[in-house]
């Protein structure tokens, strides 16, 4: 196997999502060690500040933040474009008006690391979590 920059990358599609991306950025980025960690934010032709907010996590987070702009294709093209430009091992799809909790992404980073250096990692992690309405 190829040796990956991260160990995990998240996708987030954002389409005039400006007002969401600090809190799901933010609960990305609260896992206690994010050196193996990636957080793409692929604006997709938004009309708002999307992107310039996505920017702004770019240079506050160098690293660990990179934002991408497309002219609109859609979600499916947006996660597309994300995963294309994913260094992680593993990827996961969070919409921006998602987020995570500090314990669930650090048992999750904890558990990915592990399968990062097993002999036969395993393809697929699936986890819970709560509709928040």
């Amino acid at each position: 196997m190829a040796s990956t920059a991260k160990t995990l990358t998240f996708v987030i599609p954002a389409y005039n999502m400006e007002s969401y991306l600090d809190r799901c950025v933010n609960s990305l980025l609260s896992a206690s060690d994010i050196s193996d960690l990636e957080v793409l934010i692929v604006d997709d032709g938004s009309k708002d500040g999307t992107l310039e907010y996505a920017r702004k996590l770019e240079r506050t987070n160098p690293g660990a933040v990179r934002a991408i702009h497309q002219e609109n294709k859609g979600h499916g093209g947006a996660v597309n474009t994300g995963i294309a430009n994913a260094t992680g091992m593993y990827v996961k799809v969070v919409d921006a008006d998602d987020w995570v909790d500090m314990p669930s992404i650090d048992t999750l980073m904890g558990t990915l690391r592990v399968q990062r250096v097993a002999t036969d990692p395993v393809d697929m992690i699936v986890t819970n979590y709560v509709y928040d309405k």
